[in-house]
């Protein structure tokens, strides 16, 4: 008994739908959203560089912070690249050092 009331209720709710009509948009619907997300866009973005441009302190200090970081980046760089030569340097020497492979030159300085 209940499976023949749950058809019925399936069959009337797909019978309400069969005399809906799709839904329409106004005309230039679409035109008009695109047109007012284009401007709320330039807004926002005009916005931003409106507020850097009339607080002058704020630019230089932002400037000054990349710069600082940039500085401090490419000094770690040069580090890191100082260290890895002093340690490839020290360890062919210790290898050369160990198998007897140090020479002198073969070049007499004293003349």
């Amino acid at each position: 008994m209940e499976e023949n009331n749950i058809n019925n209720e399936i069959e009337a709710t797909l019978g309400s739908l069969d005399n809906m009509n799709r839904a329409e948009a106004p005309p230039y619907f679409y035109t008009r959203l695109e047109a007012r997300l284009q401007q709320r866009k330039t807004k926002v973005s005009e916005g931003f560089y409106q507020q850097i441009l009339n607080r002058p302190a704020l630019a230089v200090s932002m400037l000054t912070v990349f710069l600082v970081l940039n500085i401090i980046a490419l000094r770690g760089i040069s580090s890191i690249n100082n260290l890895q030569q002093a340690k490839t340097s020290g360890s062919l020497q210790n290898f050369a050092t160990e198998y007897n492979m140090n020479t002198g030159s073969v070049y007499n300085s004293e003349r």
